[in-house]
């Protein structure tokens, strides 16, 4: 329940990744419901009331149907809710999109359908509003053409959790009443206009943060069925042993990071509420600090500058507040040093933006330099990206460049080695063979993994190729 809350918290675009991690289908009116769940949230209109089913279990009506049967705790539902809904908790699921149907008396509309692929994590399912929802019987379908046979235990397993030495479904019983009405002793009330705590600027920076982050780079397709093999993980990358970002780090680690423009991705935490006690700071000497405010400041008006559409213009502000190098209030050197942290982080996550579009730009370029008649075909740097495979991580595509093209005389870009080697090749002589067009030189992927209560950075060595050579 904490992590669906914190992603209301944060606020959501119901973009296609957006949409992907609520298991709404493409082009689905559905997604409204949800949209207007938010905006009560946001208006503090009513409060959310989640009860956790007590007992559920799994029957096969049919080859083809499964039925998910639910109990909720007597007398703890409301009597005049203004919405109701239920939540489900949603594994990763692996093999391909899967579309499934919901079919149920207690539903409204009736039928439902949602959409699982491999980035869902919840799944709403709109009741009708004042249904004695002590017992709910779902019936399940897959919605498609495809015979999967193993549709039902990829289902039961997706909608699965571990509970002590048990297997339980995570569902949870949504309801919105009245801000008046009294909660019942079973409920667990997570109304946000109840939760008075405020949060601290730098969990609201991180949620801001990968908000834009996912907002304005690219979205990308889910992996189909047999393409896993195109993706890589994260963690099957060699990388040097990794550094906790905080005021101990040191200062070449820190100067590297605001002096350097090498690319870097961000990992988040799956449940973002564990971001609520995240509490980093660094301290900047005083030349570096300069260089740090100098480099975003230019960052900032290059991203500006793009067509990168209103609201993510606003987020940018808030994010630029929320990182202020000169903040006032109590506390003022601790609050200095997180905003400096949280200001390398924008630095980091901006050059990352830049270094996407840059990387959109050379691959159209190249594109269109193929087309052309006067098209070099010497050795040369050529954009190339790849998926790279771990969740929340932002971006999840990587620019890492590839070596094109022929290696022939006059040789320009080539050791003494590869000259001797093409000198003897012109004459005619045999050789095993020819030369070829490689990278020579890389930069270092960086990777930023935020965690509850430390920053990680490593560094995944030579990953993005820099300068391409004959050898």
């Amino acid at each position: 329940m904490d992590d669906f809350l914190s992603v209301l918290r944060r606020g959501i675009d119901l973009n296609k990744r957006e949409s992907q991690l609520f298991g709404i289908c493409p082009s689905d009116v559905q997604g409204l419901g949800f949209a207007n769940l938010v905006q009560s949230l946001y208006e503090k209109r009513s409060f959310l009331k989640g009860i956790p089913a007590t007992k559920d279990s799994w029957d096969a009506d049919t080859e083809e149907e499964l039925s998910l049967k639910l109990s909720f705790p007597k007398h703890s539902q409301p009597m005049h809710p203004s919405s109701m809904m239920l939540l489900l908790r949603v594994n990763t699921i692996k093999g391909g999109d899967v579309r499934v149907t919901f079919s149920s008396d207690s539903l409204h509309p009736n039928p439902q359908t949602v959409c699982i692929s491999e980035p869902t994590r919840f799944l709403i399912l709109k009741l009708r509003r004042g249904h004695a929802n002590v017992h709910l019987k779902l019936s399940i379908k897959e919605d498609t053409l495809a015979d999967d046979r193993d549709f039902p235990l990829k289902l039961q397993e997706a909608l699965k959790m571990e509970d002590g030495s048990k297997m339980s479904t995570s569902s949870i019983l949504l309801i919105l009443t009245e801000p008046d009405e009294q909660p019942s002793p079973h409920s667990m009330n997570h109304g946000i206009a109840q939760d008075q705590r405020p949060q601290s600027t730098t969990f609201l920076f991180l949620c801001e943060l990968q908000m834009f982050l996912r907002g304005i780079l690219p979205q990308y397709e889910g992996l189909g069925p047999g393409d896993e093999g195109s993706s890589v993980s994260l963690d099957a990358l060699d990388s040097l042993p990794p550094l906790q970002l905080g005021e101990s780090s040191k200062e070449s680690l820190l100067s590297g990071l605001v002096n350097s423009s090498m690319p870097t991705v961000f990992v988040f935490p799956q449940r973002q509420q564990g971001l609520k006690t995240h509490r980093v700071g660094v301290t900047l000497e005083s030349p570096l600090l300069t260089v740090l405010k100098t480099r975003l400041d230019e960052a900032i008006a290059q991203v500006k500058q793009q067509e990168a559409g209103q609201n993510m213009i606003d987020r940018l502000r808030k994010l630029t507040e929320l990182s202020m190098l000169s903040p006032e209030g109590p506390d003022k050197e601790s609050v200095k040093k997180e905003a400096q942290y949280r200001s390398i982080l924008l630095l980091k996550a901006l050059q990352t933006v830049l270094a996407v579009w840059e990387a959109e730009r050379s691959q159209r370029a190249a594109r269109a330099d193929e087309d052309s008649s006067t098209a070099t075909t010497r050795c040369r740097l050529h954009s190339f990206s790849v998926s790279l495979r771990k969740f929340f991580l932002e971006p999840s595509i990587a620019n890492i460049n590839n070596c094109v093209g022929t290696c022939g005389f006059p040789l320009n870009n080539a050791n003494n080695h590869a000259v001797l080697m093409n000198s003897h090749i012109q004459s005619g002589q045999p050789v095993n063979r020819s030369l070829c067009c490689v990278p020579v030189d890389y930069d270092d992927l960086c990777v930023i993994e935020l965690e509850s209560d430390s920053t990680n950075i490593s560094f995944k060595t030579n990953v993005v190729a820099t300068k391409c050579e004959c050898r």
